[in-house]
């Protein structure tokens, strides 16, 4: 496929991280060269985008040429491989606003854990990626920065809230990229950006030190890279325990990597085009259904199936408009005007809530959840589209006005993802094709508690017989 235009010939910025690894490693590539193609891409191809709002480029110049330096034997599995962080993940050389205007100039000071890991492993931070106030929206703006636009279609956002840092990697902004998800916010921009994004099991990615846990636990740290092995290494570097994490799952005893070893017996696949509320429109049903057929085509047991995954979004929503509103506590008075309208509304529905509220709401959903776990008693993965929509237009949103209003509006267009953030499962968001107007879409493997390494491996088998990394935006 001929290069997208401000991509220079022979730029690395479009290989994988396992490609750049094994390339610097063979000496044919520095991760000083690799470093500086990536920020010259940034430089060049972010003002058409708005997916990176701080950068780092001294900084990771410097990291680059240490890491040059370092003997063979003292290397990591990221050795080199320029990465971003979503605007929620606190790095210590890098603002962060949590996508608030009132956190414009904070600056942690601090690695959070999981961007400790990254570095530590390697990787090469250059910057970090839009997401719409304190992760509230499904579409990536905010007033802190310019609003975020798909590299497929500019004239679409890419979701959210991770939308940066899905329309960084389709872009070429590095190959990988940390960002978070609590309702679908790493598959839903995956989906729409063409790209991979994995939402590991609740614990098998930690939140300290700034918070033990998001939403009750439905937040997960997760990668997003453009080739499912690329998201494997990603999690090699990023999974295990943090001393005090109240969800911690224990160090898996392989590789996430290694997953694409044939499991021990055939797959049985459960698949679903029939959200628990709203409706999917055409254009993803037909790309869903192609890709149903190429599921049949590899070495697996296809079954119309799909637990019942209603009676989680009052639950949710309770527990987003409480945590919301604790957030909102922390704001300095004087700084509250500067927040959203909606994010305020939000924070007032919190604080209406009691006690006895929040604690029924949590037990509620905890309840639902075991009765879906169930499921994968029978069934060995659910199939799904991710997105019931396609991307939006740019500066569209919901027609609500009301926290509740909007939130059931978004959790249509999230029907398929945000029931698996309360039950803690692992689910990950392939490329499955890409629409008339040239839109990706996204289909949704969902594993049970613990299982990425059997949905990254049947991921890499659908990679084989459809792949996508090939594809490019053409930005301009």
């Amino acid at each position: 496929m001929e290069s997208p235009p401000h991509t220079p010939a022979g730029s690395p910025v479009f290989l994988p991280a396992s490609e750049l690894r094994d390339r610097i490693r063979n000496k044919e590539l520095s991760a000083l060269d690799v470093t500086e193609a990536v920020l010259d891409h940034l430089e060049t191809v972010n003002p058409l985008i708005n997916a990176v709002v701080a950068v780092r480029a001294e900084g990771a110049l410097a990291d680059a040429r240490a890491a040059d330096a370092l003997p063979p034997e003292e290397r990591g599995p990221l050795h080199g491989i320029p990465f971003t962080v979503k605007d929620a993940n606190e790095s210590a050389q890098l603002p962060t606003a949590y996508g608030s205007l009132p956190f414009a100039d904070y600056r942690p000071g601090f690695d959070s854990e999981v961007v400790a890991r990254l570095r530590r492993a390697g990787g090469i931070l250059v910057g970090s990626t839009n997401m719409p106030e304190f992760g509230l929206r499904i579409t990536t703006d905010n007033r802190a920065f310019p609003a975020t636009r798909n590299p497929w279609n500019t004239e679409h956002g890419p979701t959210g809230s991770s939308g940066g840092a899905a329309a960084a990697v389709a872009a070429g902004i590095g190959p990988l990229a940390l960002a978070a998800d609590g309702a679908g916010s790493v598959r839903a921009p995956a989906s729409a950006c063409g790209i991979v994004g994995l939402k590991p099991t609740r614990g098998r990615v930690p939140w300290a030190p700034a918070s033990q846990e998001q939403w009750a636990g439905y937040v997960v740290n997760g990668p997003m890279a453009r080739t499912v092995g690329d998201a494997a290494l990603m999690l090699d570097a990023m999974a295990g325990p943090a001393v005090g994490e109240p969800y911690g799952l224990s160090q898996p005893s392989g590789s996430f990597l290694g997953a694409g070893v044939q499991p021990p017996r055939r797959l049985r696949v459960a698949y679903t085009c029939t959200p628990p509320h709203g409706t999917v429109v055409p254009e993803v049903r037909e790309v869903f259904e192609e890709a149903v057929s190429a599921f049949g085509d590899l070495d697996v047991e296809l079954v119309e199936a799909s637990p019942d995954l209603s009676g989680f979004l009052d639950p949710l929503l309770t527990v987003i408009a409480a945590n919301v509103a604790t957030m909102v506590r922390g704001v300095p008075p004087e700084h509250l005007a500067e927040l959203e309208s909606t994010t305020l509304d939000v924070a007032l529905r919190g604080e209406r809530l009691g006690a006895v509220d929040y604690c029924a709401a949590v037990a509620a959903a905890q309840q639902r959840a075991a009765d879906v776990i169930r499921f994968w008693t029978r069934y060995d993965v659910l199939l799904s589209p991710t997105l019931t929509v396609l991307p939006p237009p740019l500066g569209a949103d919901v027609e609500g006005t009301g926290f509740e209003e909007r939130w059931r509006e978004y959790a249509d267009w999230l029907a398929f993802t945000y029931p698996f953030n309360v039950t803690g499962q692992p689910a990950i968001s392939l490329p499955a094709g890409r629409t008339d107007r040239n839109l990706p879409v996204g289909v949704q493997l969902v594993g049970a508690p613990g299982a990425e390494a059997r949905l990254l491996g049947l991921a890499a088998d659908f990679e084989r017989a459809r792949p996508w990394a090939h594809a490019r935006p053409r930005l301009g």
